[in-house]
């Protein structure tokens, strides 16, 4: 595989396999480095690091697997892919970090109960500055990694170097002090370390829970889907927007586009593809437009949509209508029309049509309203 490949955002789980793979490999060479020198010196505290380097090891092959897992086509099981696999690497990671500082936790306040002499000298600090110093440079490999294509399975590894880096230092600083002026604070600072691997991970945990559960679509790419549609000068507007992710480059977009009703069923459908075919090749998503017919130029038609719309923003301006069309209702007409409600709208769906064909029969008794209530996804 080359440079210039590796680096193409089509390969962009082959790049996440590399990355793992190299979190892999220096967490074994680490591993194997301070066991043996650990073992050598008869220093429990690198022996331990040795070993958390270990589980730092399996959290990479846990990433590969799921990396791996992602790049699996479509079957008839997962229609959409298996790009959630890397959401459950990612997951796995934060549960370690979980039970990492839970356990240390646990552990530090035995310490602290009960103090035990330590077994340190300068080679334990040399190996814990060296131990240091290769985890940030993963740490920072690890985050720009994650950023090149966006992975939250990478960007939860890296927050886990970091965070090691982190507690080797204050392990780094308590053996100083240990050497020096013979004071053991060895639990106190695991107690401080399983702190911050705790907020690690359960910031890590609820950056990966959020694509699962369905977190709102990034503003940038709403946005961009809109425009590219609206600067089309068939379309009179949108609506609709449905946005469903299956892994970082898996997205399926659904909208609703306005289009005046005089215009040619063919051209409209060709004016549709067009729009479909340019936002998958700018965004790489997959797309499918629905066309909506508007009436323009009707004065009986406008004058209702208008009174609609007015008693709408009566009992809420942040209220909008489309799909509006009217049709006879015995002496009067029935207005037949959806409404988009906004997200944590105070009135429930009943609520507000029972208001809304209210507020219509008072000003015109013999017209009704048939509302279907959408709300916002995006």
């Amino acid at each position: 595989m080359s440079w210039k490949k590796l680096f193409n955002h089509k390969t962009r789980e082959d790049f996440g396999q590399f990355v793992s793979l190299a979190g892999i490999f220096i967490n074994l060479l680490l591993s194997v480095v301070k066991i043996a020198i650990g073992v050598l010196s008869g220093a429990i505290s690198i022996v331990a690091d040795g070993f958390n380097n270990l589980s730092d090891m399996a959290t990479s092959a846990v990433m590969l697997a799921g990396f791996k897992i992602a790049a699996k086509p479509a079957d008839e099981e997962h229609p959409f892919g298996h790009g959630r696999a890397e959401y459950l690497a990612g997951l796995f990671i934060s549960a370690t970090m979980i039970f990492v500082g839970g356990e240390l936790l646990y552990s530090s306040v035995e310490k602290i109960i009960a103090p035990e002499i330590l077994t340190v000298d300068k080679i334990t600090l040399l190996v814990l500055s060296l131990s240091v110093a290769a985890k940030f440079f993963l740490g920072l490999f690890y985050r720009y990694a994650a950023k090149k294509i966006n992975s939250a399975a990478i960007g939860a590894a890296a927050l886990d170097s970091f965070t090691d880096c982190l507690a080797t230092g204050v392990v780094i600083i308590s053996v100083v002090i240990y050497l020096e002026f013979e004071i053991n604070i060895d639990g106190g600072a695991g107690v401080f370390i399983s702190a911050f691997i705790l907020r690690g991970g359960f910031t890590s945990l609820k950056e990966i829970l959020n694509p699962l559960l369905g977190e709102n679509p990034n503003p940038e790419l709403i946005d961009g889907i809109k425009k590219i549609v609206m600067d089309a000068p068939e379309v009179l507007g949108v609506h609709d927007l449905i946005i469903h992710s299956y892994g970082a480059r898996r997205i399926f977009v659904s909208m609703h586009v306005e289009m005046p009703a005089t215009l040619n069923l063919l051209a409209a459908h060709e004016i549709i593809d067009r729009l479909e075919r340019k936002l998958q090749a700018q965004f790489q998503i997959s797309v499918t437009l629905h066309i909506d017919p508007i009436i323009q130029g009707d004065k009986n038609f406008d004058e209702h949509r208008a009174l609609a719309e007015k008693i709408l923003r009566g009992i809420d301006k942040n209220l909008s209508l489309h799909d509006f069309r009217i049709v006879p209702y015995k002496t009067g007409r029935k207005l037949i029309f959806d409404v988009a409600v906004p997200q944590n709208f105070s009135m429930s769906d009943k609520e507000l049509k029972k208001e809304f064909q209210r507020r219509l029969i008072k000003l015109h008794s013999d017209d009704r309203a048939i509302i279907h209530l959408d709300h916002h996804y995006c």
